[in-house]
């Protein structure tokens, strides 16, 4: 398995905060990313970010451009001429989400990232175990418990106990090193 956290961490550690300014001033600055500011707690994504490596920012500024949009609005961005590349649709059950003040919101937020960052990196393999590295990726950030909320959420279905079942192990096999 591809290991992302290992993969982004930064060897030079002096300019770590420069970036996440840069890169949350870039963030915030696509027009992509206004209904956010509008419509979302905007606290979310800056603790999602401010767990993540600052390669991986780094790399979703240069390398990578993410932009998150709402489900309602892919009827224009395909009428003005198709889909941006390395885009999240969030759909309104997660839009509720990141308005409300549930801690799970920012592992939604860390998980999506993750999952577009995977597909990037050339992650070959079934959708399942994707979702898996994603959910390691955010459990090793720290966002273990608020990840279980999240999936607990969900509705239930094989995938769902697979991840609960591979975050459990993940958990209890990080702890013990």
């Amino acid at each position: 398995m591809m290991n992302l956290i290992q993969k982004f961490l930064s060897k030079d550690r002096s300019n770590k905060s420069h970036i996440r300014k840069n890169f949350e001033a870039y963030f915030w600055s696509l027009p992509e990313h206004q209904w956010i500011l509008e419509t979302c707690n905007k606290t979310h994504f800056e603790k999602a970010f401010a767990h993540m490596p600052s390669g991986l920012l780094e790399a979703m500024m240069t390398k990578y451009p993410v932009t998150f949009i709402p489900s309602y609005a892919m009827k224009e961005v395909h009428r003005q001429g198709g889909m941006i590349s390395n885009t999240i649709v969030v759909f309104p059950e997660f839009q509720r989400l990141l308005l409300s003040d549930k801690k799970s919101a920012v592992a939604y937020i860390a998980h999506e990232l993750a999952f577009v960052m995977l597909e990037l990196e050339g992650m070959k393999g079934d959708s399942i175990m994707a979702e898996v590295q994603a959910d390691k990726f955010v459990s090793d950030l720290g966002l273990t418990f608020e990840l279980e909320e999240l999936l607990l959420m969900l509705d239930e279905t094989v995938e769902k106990r697979v991840r609960l079942t591979y975050l459990t192990i993940n958990h209890f096999t990080s702890t013990d090193n």
